[in-house]
């Protein structure tokens, strides 16, 4: 992988935690797409989205639980002393956030994982913008999310309600850039 404009606090992060190759490529791919969203929108912390997005998934180092990697990155990033405004983009990307009662039902710490600044609100929809390494269209991200509720019953719930959310966060980021354009 190339090093290039990957900050070096990030590289040493990536190190320490053994973040795999594919997930830094990922990473990677997420903060490409956020930085091109940004050049579009005004007033935006363009070095925060940088950052949130090269470690929003650090947490796929300690957990292999897809509900947890969102909040064991949030822990790994305060525990080494990045501001918290990154912490809270990596704690609440997960698909297009997480409401309280849906971490209840997920036995999660009972509280809200959705995102809220813009910072937060970008990197999570470029997050489901990206599959891999590879960009990809908000449908085909709604689409992965129907192969999974059909895959697995037993989240459909979470699926409809990620899938309206996903809809609504892409919106609003279109209309933010349609309207705070630079």
């Amino acid at each position: 992988m190339q090093k290039v404009d990957i900050p070096e606090d990030v590289l040493k992060i990536w190190e320490k935690y053994h973040l795999k190759e594919n997930i830094r490529r990922h990473c990677v791919k997420v903060m490409e797409v956020a930085l091109k969203i940004s050049k579009h929108i005004s007033g935006i912390d363009v070095d925060s989205v940088k950052i949130g997005a090269l470690l929003h998934d650090i947490g796929w180092a300690v957990t292999d639980d897809p509900f947890k990697h969102f909040i064991k990155g949030a822990e790994i990033l305060r525990r080494e002393g990045l501001p918290e405004k990154i912490a809270l983009i990596v704690e609440r990307h997960f698909g297009a956030g997480l409401g309280r009662e849906e971490a209840k039902r997920l036995g999660l710490p009972n509280r809200d994982y959705l995102p809220i600044s813009l910072e937060e609100k970008l990197v999570c929809h470029a997050d489901n913008l990206v599959h891999g390494d590879k960009e990809r269209g908000i449908e085909e991200y709604l689409n992965r999310l129907d192969k999974m509720g059909r895959e697995q019953p037993e989240f459909r719930w979470l699926v409809e309600r990620s899938k309206e959310r996903a809809k609504r966060l892409s919106d609003e980021i279109n209309f933010i850039i349609s309207h705070k354009a630079r």
